[in-house]
């Protein structure tokens, strides 16, 4: 039994990520029984989707469970994996996002000569300038060290075709294998939902079903919806309001204890506003 493997497979949504990792599952014990040593397989990985798909908890348990098999990637310093947004920089300007990248290398070895593990690169803002001669410059770097990393290059979602042509271009350097990311379906988001309320002993009536799953599509709707982190949020802020409340009795949730919460309350007009000012003050928007 793998407690990480098991966790994987529980995860609401992300199908091809899953996949990914039977696959792995299945190469760790053939890998076991060969009686040679082996070099490491694995590819590096190329992973498209938007803002609020989890990325960070999917690395987490990715990572932990590559440290699980033992002998899939090797892990060596303070931390298993980090995450790194490569922020555009125009020919004009000195090209500064190597030294800050050996700051983090430095930060996640610790006393240790080196890392190895787990890197992702969020290169969103490199998307309509991946063939400029500083991000080649970073591609070539990314190789010369692929022997001691798992790379995992991060893309918000783009039409296929132009996804191809940067895969192609990618490939040049890194073996890649490409996983979408998909934003969860609503009914997906709503038993996120409710697991998170039922870690609090609070459960949903009809009317309060009905409620949420009215709220999630509109939050949905928005095209700055930041996925989980939005719905966790939003869990947060129901328990806190409803454990404050002298009203709380059975920790029964019904359509009127979550009046303020519904799809045309002024939380719901606030988050969609945040969400769209957080991402037009430049986090996570890809470089115009």
């Amino acid at each position: 039994m793998n407690r990480s493997y098991d966790e994987i497979m529980e995860l609401i949504s992300a199908d091809e990520f899953k996949d990914l990792i039977k696959k792995w599952d299945v190469l760790s014990s053939n890998i076991k029984n060969n009686a040679r040593k082996m070099p490491r397989l694995l590819p590096n990985l190329l992973w498209v989707g938007n803002s609020g798909i989890g990325r960070t908890k999917l690395l987490t348990l990715m990572s932990a469970y590559l440290a699980s098999k033992g002998n899939l990637l090797d892990f060596y310093g303070d931390v298993k994996f980090f995450e790194f947004l490569l922020s555009y920089i125009p020919k004009e300007q000195p090209f500064t996002e190597l030294q800050r990248l050996e700051d983090e290398l430095a930060r996640a070895r610790g006393f240790r000569n080196e890392f190895r593990g787990v890197i992702l690169f969020d290169i969103t803002p490199w998307l309509k300038h991946y063939e400029d001669l500083y991000f080649v410059s970073f591609m070539e770097y990314l190789s010369a060290h692929s022997n001691k990393w798992m790379i995992v290059l991060s893309v918000s979602e783009l039409p296929e075709e132009k996804l191809q042509n940067l895969e192609a271009f990618l490939s040049m350097y890194l073996r890649l294998d490409r996983v979408t990311l998909s934003m969860p379906k609503t009914e997906d988001l709503y038993r996120f939902v409710t697991d998170a309320l039922g870690e609090h002993g609070l459960i949903l009536d009809e009317s309060a079903r009905r409620l949420l799953t009215g709220t999630i599509d509109q939050l949905r709707e928005s095209p700055y919806f930041d996925g989980f982190k939005t719905i966790e949020m939003l869990c947060q802020d129901i328990v806190y309001e409803y454990f404050s409340s002298p009203s709380a009795a059975d920790n029964t949730l019904t359509e009127q204890a979550l009046a303020a919460f519904g799809p045309e309350s002024n939380y719901v007009k606030k988050a969609i506003k945040n969400s769209e000012k957080t991402r037009r003050i430049g986090f996570g928007r890809e470089e115009e």
